[in-house]
């Protein structure tokens, strides 16, 4: 047998390598794609957070959430899940859009509707402290949509996760 017969054309083994080549970086670029896709997606809905806080100005305090958007777009559908004292609320905070900003949501335990309207953060009369070294005064988890319409979901510790 002789050997350039069995090397083959070298034209026809440089083609095979190229497109080789070709395709192994293909699949690299896809993958590096998918994970920029995954953390753009991502960007926006870290633009939703939220606290316990309470108004040290006022007797008896008042209790309550600050939820902050400072993602420049609008979520919708939002749920948040409140723990004052230990004890989880009992109805969850709900808003059907969120623009942006920062809003105070007093928890009013005796009202009709259990939380009061929100009022941006600027034109609330009181002082807001958050609770920081308290375990039970804190948001036990957050449901929501982002303006791309893809859901979110975050837990105690604020861990945001896909909800799809």
């Amino acid at each position: 047998m002789d050997q350039n017969q069995w090397l083959g054309d070298l034209p026809t083994w440089i083609t095979a390598g190229a497109v080789i080549f070709a395709a192994l970086q293909f699949l690299a670029d896809k993958k590096l794609r998918m994970t920029e896709e995954a953390r753009e997606s991502k960007a926006q809905a870290t633009g939703l957070t939220a606290w316990t806080v309470s108004d040290i100005t006022k007797t008896p305090k008042p209790l309550g959430a600050v939820v902050s958007n400072t993602s420049g777009s609008t979520f919708h559908d939002i749920e948040l899940t409140v723990q004052f004292g230990g004890r989880q609320t009992d109805r969850p905070i709900r808003l059907e859009i969120l623009p942006p900003g920062r809003y105070f949501i007093a928890y009013d335990p005796h009202g009709q509707f259990l939380w009061k309207f929100p009022v941006g953060v600027e034109h609330y009369d009181g002082k807001l402290q958050p609770y920081m070294n308290a375990a039970g005064f804190q948001i036990v988890s957050m449901r929501f949509a982002d303006n791309l319409n893809q859901r979110w979901s975050t837990d105690a510790h604020a861990v945001l996760t896909s909800a799809q």
